[in-house]
């Protein structure tokens, strides 16, 4: 039935993916009279694309691979548990191949849970790191995207006003947030929950409030997350700026901070092949590109992912480790092998 239900998603994200990206390339074999004239009007759009926009936004990559180590540090650190740096930015890496090129069996948030189970000697506590980050990352962009706006309206003569109020809003809302999550709170509101939302949705609210409430004695390691996921997310939405650029597109910097957040939310929420078709979707029906430079910035993206993933890949065949799930030691022969999970 499990198996099932895997096979029926694969089925649904393959769906999403090359039903978005048939249509706009429909559309613009239209426009431009024809598959093969979209086809030279696409191509033309990468010769033209300058080298000083694409290889900063590449190298972004990096940045991102770097936030990401460190947030998973400072949680694990959380739990009282201490390991390198190099070795969490490895495991990304080869989070990166999997994810890639293996996204309907083994994900890449799979890999960093067995690896934080190494290392927590619980798979639990190691899903609640990757649920905290889920969250952090959840609320880093509704604080990118609620700066950008209180930014445009401030820009504004008439627009002070709302500004204010967002601002207001926004501050009470995590103030809300921060009330319901308390130990004895969010316990009351779940019972109440429990009688009222579907079991899979009330189960998704208990996982939160159980990763929550491993941190909340300990704010100074949640806040410290939560500050590297607003850089995170600050250095994606940075990276597809750069791509545009590359693309001779000139989006205007505030509104593009405004909308940017809610295209990578669709990336995380949308069904899809590693997000296929829904980036390009993004900025055509958000940013306001045209479906060829929308298109082109999807190409961009996937290309550098495939090359990360590439060269996780490689990490993956050269990083040999102790099979027996020890803290320390590596082994010269042993790779490691995710599909071996186990409570």
């Amino acid at each position: 039935m499990i198996m099932k239900k895997k096979y029926l998603l694969l089925v649904l994200r393959l769906a999403v993916s090359f039903g978005l990206i048939g249509y706009f390339v429909n559309s613009m074999a239209q426009k431009y009279g024809g598959t093969g004239a979209a086809f030279d009007q696409f191509t033309g759009a990468f010769s033209e694309a300058p080298v000083h926009w694409l290889i900063p936004a590449g190298l972004l990559h990096i940045l991102g691979f770097t936030l990401l180590s460190i947030r998973w540090k400072i949680l694990l650190r959380g739990q009282d548990v201490h390991t390198t740096f190099g070795r969490l930015f490895a495991y990304y890496f080869m989070a990166a191949f999997f994810n890639n090129f293996l996204p309907s069996t083994i994900g890449g948030d799979t890999v960093r849970v067995i690896e934080s189970r190494k290392l927590t000697g619980s798979t639990t506590s190691s899903v609640m790191v990757v649920l905290i980050e889920r969250l952090t990352g959840l609320m880093a962009l509704v604080l990118i995207a609620a700066v950008g706006l209180v930014i445009s309206f401030f820009g504004s003569s008439n627009q002070g006003a709302q500004a204010w109020f967002l601002l207001g809003g926004v501050s009470a809302a995590f103030a809300l947030a921060v009330f319901l999550a308390h130990p004895k709170v969010a316990p009351r509101i779940l019972r109440l929950t429990d009688k009222i939302l579907p079991k899979k949705i009330q189960l998704l609210f208990e996982q939160a409030h159980a990763a929550v409430e491993v941190y909340y004695k300990r704010p100074g390691t949640l806040l410290a997350a939560q500050g590297v996921s607003v850089i995170l997310q600050l250095n994606i939405v940075f990276y597809f700026y750069l791509i545009a650029k590359a693309l001779h597109q000139d989006p205007d910097p505030i509104g593009f901070m405004v909308k940017m957040p809610i295209v990578i939310f669709l990336l995380m929420t949308v069904p899809a092949v590693n997000g296929i078709g829904v980036r390009t979707a993004g900025f055509k029906e958000l940013i306001g590109f045209a479906p060829l430079y929308a298109l082109a910035v999807e190409s961009i993206d996937v290309v550098f992912r495939i090359f990360y993933g590439l060269l996780g890949g490689l990490v993956f065949l050269l990083y040999k480790r102790d099979a027996s799930g020890g803290q320390g030691a590596f082994l010269k022969n042993r790779p490691l092998d995710p599909r071996k999970i186990s409570d």
